[in-house]
C-alpha cells in the first residue's frame, strides 16, 4: 500500500536505523573504487565500472528500506563522480562533483535564509501537509537551523577543496569520512532536539489556552 497522508511518523529510532543503513550504502561504492584503484591496481576506468555495479547493488537493497529516491540521487553523483576520474585520470577529480554539490547546498541554504524563505521550515511544512502534524518551531528557528546546514556543507566544501588542491586523494578519501557522518549526524541531533523542544513547547502553550477561547 502506498504513503497516504495520515499514516504516522516512524519512531525516532527507526529513522535513525534506516538513515544509518543509508550512509552505509552510500559510502561503500566509494570505498570500493578506492580499494580497487589504490590497492587492487587496477585504472580508474575499471574502478569506475565496478563501483558503479556495487553502487547499482547498493540502490536495489535500499528500495525496500524506503531509500531509494536518496540512493538514486547518490548514484547519479557516483556515475559523474568516478566517470570524471577515469576521463581525466586523475584520481582527486573523483571528489570534485562532490565539492561542487556541498557548495550548491551551501549558498541554496545561505540564500532560502536572505530572502526569508528558510528551507527547514519550508521542508517541514510540506512533511506536516502530508503527515498532518503541526509545523514545530518559529521563522526564526528555522532560519538558525537552516544557517546551521548551511555552514554544515560550507564547512566540508572548503576542507574538501584545500585538500582537492593539495592533489591527495588518499587525503580527500579520508577527510571525506571522517566530515561527512559525523556532521551529518552532529546537525541532524541538533536539528532534532531543536524542533523536539518547539513542538513540547507548543503543546505546553496549546495546553493553557482555555477551552472555548
Amino acid at each position: 500500500m502506498s504513503r497516504d497522508a495520515t499514516e504516522p511518523v516512524l519512531p525516532r529510532h527507526v529513522v535513525m536505523a534506516r538513515d544509518a543503513c543509508l550512509m552505509v550504502l552510500v559510502g561503500t561504492p566509494t570505498l570500493v573504487w578506492y580499494g580497487f584503484w589504490r590497492f587492487a591496481g587496477v585504472s580508474l576506468t575499471v574502478a569506475a565500472g565496478i563501483a558503479l555495479a556495487v553502487g547499482c547493488v547498493a540502490t536495489l537493497i535500499a528500495i525496500p528500506l524506503g531509500h531509494a529516491r536518496k540512493l538514486l540521487i547518490a548514484l547519479g553523483l557516483l556515475v559523474v563522480s568516478a566517470c570524471t576520474a577515469a576521463l581525466t585520470g586523475r584520481a582527486q577529480d573523483y571528489f570534485l562533483p562532490g565539492i561542487v554539490v556541498d557548495s550548491v547546498y551551501a549558498v541554496v541554504l545561505f540564500g532560502s535564509v536572505l530572502v526569508g524563505r528558510p528551507l527547514i521550515g519550508t521542508a517541514l511544512r510540506a512533511v506536516a501537509g502530508r503527515w498532518r502534524f503541526q509545523v514545530p518551531g518559529s521563522a526564526r528557528v528555522h532560519s538558525l537551523l537552516t544557517l546551521l546546514w548551511a555552514v554544515r556543507f560550507a564547512a566540508e566544501a572548503v576542507v574538501m577543496t584545500v585538500l582537492y588542491f593539495h592533489g591527495n586523494a588518499d587525503l580527500l578519501l579520508g577527510a571525506r569520512f571522517v566530515l561527512r557522518a559525523p556532521l551529518q549526524i552532529a546537525c541532524a541531533a541538533v536539528t532534532l532536539t531543536v524542533l523536539l523542544r518547539a513542538a513540547a513547547g507548543q503543546t505546553r502553550a496549546e495546553g493553557t489556552v482555555p477551552r472555548g477561547a
